[in-house]
């Protein structure tokens, strides 16, 4: 016999289906999940859109969190001055050497000091020291009438006093005139130095201007690096040679003269790494070239040239030559006592050959010698030229 079916009202049915679904999530709660659709996409091969995401290789010169972690953020550095708001302030090397406020502390300001002398008011006054043991007005009073002599101050007391007395007029003495300085020397005629000038080149020509006139006369000393095949001087009309081309080491040297002219071009025969100095001199009927001397021969020198001195009168011009890849400025090339440095050709780049060009002030011939700041054994000459009156 079949089994009798179960009957249900329907107030009985709806609470069984409300029992059957309570433990069943709401479609709120599975806004979050993926669809079956969206799973069985992913399962088939589906990809992920990584349009909006970085590659690997675009995060690899970025910092990591840990790197940056001692780091301020911009919130921390919000009120602090940014580098051009700084542009206008002094750095700490700066203000090295200047004056602290409490350095200036118990000192005089301007308006404080404006009634008072300067140095240069007070200069010839004699100091406290330089007054000691000397007579006050009083003591020298009391000395004179203690011997009978009486002081006046006009010539109208000096008058009624009786004849034969004796009288000191205190008056105010009209200043004493300064005593006539005792002219100097008078200067001595020869030939003067005009005008100079230096400079470096890499080529052919060189072109030397300096100041002058008509019948002044130019000395130009020049030192280059010496080749297998030496760039010889095209002289220009009127030029002579006074000291032919002395080679040592690296370097070769000469010096040439001729009439001056606004614009003097020398032309050398190939392509050459040239320093020179040259000086316009006026007043002289000659030029006469001394010894040369190089740094080898005896005294052997390494941080001085040396440029024998020349006997007679006239005057005498110093030149020094060079060749060092050791940096020098003129500063620090220095000249010995009685002469005076006119013009230094410095080094230019990989031009490394220097002439120092100087003028005798002694009243004496003398030895001019050149100090450098490096050691050198080889590259190095010096030689003096005289202009006769």
């Amino acid at each position: 016999m079949a089994a009798r079916p179960t009957l249900y009202t329907k107030q009985g049915t709806d609470k069984a289906i409300a029992r059957a679904v309570a433990p069943l999530a709401t479609k709120s709660e599975l806004s979050g999940y993926a669809t079956k659709s969206e799973v069985a996409t992913a399962a088939a091969g589906g990809r992920v859109d990584l349009t909006d995401y970085a590659k690997k290789a675009e995060l690899r010169g970025l910092a990591t969190r840990e790197e940056l972690s001692g780091y301020a953020t911009t919130r921390q550095v919000a009120d602090l001055a940014t580098r051009a708001d700084l542009t206008a302030y002094a750095t700490k090397d700066e203000v090295a050497g200047i004056a602290k406020r409490s350095d200036l502390t118990g000192l005089a300001t301007k308006s404080e000091l404006s009634g008072y002398a300067t140095k240069g008011d007070v200069a010839g006054v004699a100091h406290a020291s330089d007054l000691t043991g000397l007579a006050t007005k009083a003591e020298l009073q009391a000395a004179l009438t203690g011997v009978g002599i009486t002081v006046v101050a006009t010539e109208a007391e000096a008058q009624r006093l009786p004849d034969g007395a004796l009288y000191f007029l205190a008056a105010a003495a009209s200043p004493a005139q300064p005593p006539t300085p005792t002219p100097g020397p008078a200067p001595a005629a020869g030939p003067t130095v005009v005008g100079h000038a230096s400079g470096s080149v890499v080529g052919q020509t060189i072109t030397v201007k300096l100041d002058g006139k008509a019948g002044d006369k130019i000395i130009l000393g020049i030192n280059e690096k010496a080749q297998g095949v030496r760039a010889t001087v095209s002289l220009p009309q009127g030029w002579t040679t006074l000291v032919d081309p002395y080679w040592v080491g690296t370097m070769s040297a000469t010096i040439i003269t001729g009439p001056w002219a606004p614009t003097i071009t020398i032309t050398m025969s190939q392509n050459a790494e040239i320093g020179w100095a040259a000086a316009a001199v006026r007043g002289a009927s000659r030029i006469e070239a001394g010894t040369v001397k190089k740094r080898q021969a005896e005294p052997i020198e390494t941080k001085t040239c040396t440029a024998p001195a020349l006997a007679g009168t006239g005057l005498a011009l110093g030149f020094t030559f060079e060749r060092t890849s050791a940096g020098e400025t003129s500063d620090q090339v220095t000249v010995s006592e009685g002469w005076e440095k006119l013009a230094f050709a410095a080094q230019d780049g990989l031009n490394y050959q220097t002439v120092t060009l100087a003028k005798r002030t002694a009243a004496a011939p003398a030895d001019l010698i050149v100090t450098y700041p490096n050691v050198q054994g080889s590259n190095g000459i010096g030689v003096q030229v005289v202009a006769r009156g």
